[in-house]
């Protein structure tokens, strides 16, 4: 009997031992009906390293002074690693301590994106690029202005008193060429003797006939949104 019952033990053993002392697998994860065949976001490629161009120079906050409406307000403009940032108040501009009259002027610049903007073309972020700045520093200066203002991005306007400019704008490229609120957005504004042209992103966008303004200084506007502005470089031609 001891002998049978040994006998029984050594059959049995192994497999309680095996199905005891084994791990068992992990149920393997499928994906519910919801989700399957759902396309995950794709991750933001890195942005490609800046290079300036040939024939242009960078700008620093060192390069402009501001013109404000309140002295004793905390100023609103702050060096970066690369550009400046600006809190929009109190309300003022930059100018360059140097006058430009042909050149080529390129930047980039971004508004903060609010967490809840169901509706782009209400977005009420503004701000400007001055060029031909002539004349006392005021509330806003005779200059000639690209907007920077989300809705208008890339149109010339006349400022500060300056005369009527007669002016060619494509509001369907600038929509479809506008990046989305809290993107950079590139301008270039070209100057030839009075005549400005704009492209935003790389895409023509608006122009100007020579006006009776055709060289001053160059500014960046504070007005009441906070930004950010980057890689400013211009090349005299």
């Amino acid at each position: 009997m001891l002998s049978s019952r040994t006998g029984w033990w050594r059959a049995v053993l192994p497999a309680l031992l095996i199905g005891c002392g084994s791990e068992v697998a992990p149920p393997t994860k499928t994906e519910s009906p919801s989700t399957i065949g759902e396309a995950r976001p794709a991750a933001k490629p890195a942005e490609p390293p800046f290079q300036l161009e040939d024939g242009f120079e960078l700008l620093s906050f060192a390069d402009f002074a501001a013109f404000t409406t309140d002295e004793t307000a905390p100023t609103p403009w702050a060096e970066t690693s690369d550009g400046l940032k600006c809190s929009g108040i109190p309300p003022g501009y930059l100018y360059s301590t140097k006058p430009y009259q042909n050149f080529t002027w390129r930047l980039e610049y971004r508004y903060p994106r609010p967490e809840k903007l169901p509706d782009e073309s209400k977005f009420k972020g503004n701000t400007g690029f001055l060029v031909y700045i002539t004349g006392d520093h005021k509330l806003w200066p005779i200059c000639l202005e690209v907007q920077g203002k989300h809705v208008e991005m890339a149109a010339i306007r006349e400022n500060g008193g300056a005369q009527p400019v007669t002016t060619k704008d494509d509001a369907e490229a600038r929509q479809k060429a506008r990046q989305p609120v809290g993107e950079w957005n590139a301008l270039e504004i070209i100057s030839r003797e009075g005549a400005l042209s704009v492209s935003l992103n790389g895409t023509p966008v608006s122009k100007s006939e020579p006006d009776f303004l055709s060289e001053g200084l160059i500014g960046i506007q504070a007005e009441k949104t906070p930004f950010e502005v980057r890689r400013i470089r211009i090349c005299r031609d």
